[in-house]
C-alpha cells in the first residue's frame, strides 16, 4: 500500500458535517427550508425598515448567482460581507458606510447561525489526532469567512491536529485552483505525489487534487456515482475514520 508523507483535509462535508435540523426554518412563497433568511429579515426590519424584504430576497438570490459565476470563472474567493453588500445595493440601497455596516451585521448573523449547524463529530476529532501523531496534516477549505471556519475546528477540539490551516478567503485562491494546494504542500515540505487529499467535492477536491498530482480519498457519504469524465478517486470512503485502513495498516 502506498506510503504518504502528508495528509490534507477539506473542511465542510469532510471533517465538519452539516446538521440542517439545527438551522432556523424559513418559509417563503409556501416553501419551508432550513435557512438564515428569517434571522436576516428581522435584522432588516430593525435596521432598514424602508427596504421591502421581498426586494432583498430577490436581490440576494441574484447576488448569489452572480458571485457563483465569478467564483467558478476566476477561482477567487469573495468575502461573505461583499455578498451582502452586493445584495443590499441590488435591492436599492446606496453604496454607503451605513449600507456597509448593515452588510457586516447581516453577514455576522448569517455566519452565527451556520456555526450552530455545523460540527466536527467526536469520532472525526479522535481520528485526526491519530493522523496528526504520524503525518504532517493540513486543512484546505473553500469558505468566505476565515474566523468562522477556524472557530468551528477550535470549538470542536480539532484545531490542535492541523499543522496548517488554509481557508480560501484568506489565501485568495479557491479550490480547484492549483495554488491553494501547492502553497499548502510547500508549507508542509512535501511534493504533491507524496500527499493524500481527503474531500467530498467532485470538482473542488477530486479534480483539484488530481490536477496537481495528489492522490484523492473521496468522501462519498451517500454512495453517489461519479459523472462521466471525472477521474476515479484513489479511495472512496463514507467518513474519514475509514481511512484508518489506508493510513495505519
Amino acid at each position: 500500500m502506498k506510503q504518504y508523507k502528508a495528509i490534507l483535509f477539506d473542511l465542510f462535508g469532510t471533517v465538519a458535517l452539516w446538521r440542517p435540523e439545527r438551522m432556523p426554518r424559513f418559509t417563503w412563497e409556501g416553501k419551508t427550508s432550513p435557512s438564515t433568511m428569517g434571522v436576516l429579515q428581522e435584522e432588516l426590519e430593525e435596521h432598514a425598515p424602508d427596504l421591502l424584504f421581498g426586494d432583498f430576497f430577490n436581490a440576494f438570490t441574484a447576488a448569489n448567482e452572480e458571485l457563483a459565476e465569478c467564483r467558478a470563472r476566476d477561482m477567487r474567493e469573495i468575502p461573505s460581507v461583499q455578498r451582502f453588500e452586493l445584495a443590499l445595493t441590488k435591492a436599492g440601497l446606496m453604496d454607503s458606510d451605513a449600507t456597509n455596516e448593515l452588510a457586516k451585521e447581516l453577514s455576522n448573523k448569517h455566519l452565527e447561525k451556520l456555526i450552530g449547524a455545523v460540527e466536527v463529530p467526536s469520532e472525526h476529532t479522535e481520528f485526526l489526532e491519530r493522523v496528526y501523531k504520524v503525518y504532517p496534516v493540513a486543512l484546505v477549505s473553500n469558505f468566505d469567512h476565515g474566523p468562522t471556519a477556524r472557530h468551528i475546528i477550535e470549538r470542536d477540539g480539532a484545531r490542535p491536529f492541523f499543522h496548517h490551516v488554509a481557508v480560501s478567503v484568506d489565501h485568495g485562491w479557491r479550490k480547484p485552483h492549483a495554488k491553494i494546494f501547492t502553497d499548502t504542500l510547500d508549507l508542509l515540505g512535501v511534493a504533491p505525489q507524496e500527499a493524500l487529499f481527503v474531500g467530498d467535492s467532485i470538482e473542488d477536491d477530486i479534480l483539484g487534487a488530481k490536477s496537481v498530482g495528489m492522490d484523492i480519498a473521496w468522501v462519498n457519504a451517500r454512495g453517489a456515482g461519479l459523472p462521466a469524465g471525472i477521474p476515479d478517486p484513489d479511495y472512496a470512503i463514507r467518513a474519514i475514520p475509514e481511512l484508518g485502513a489506508v493510513l495505519f495498516e
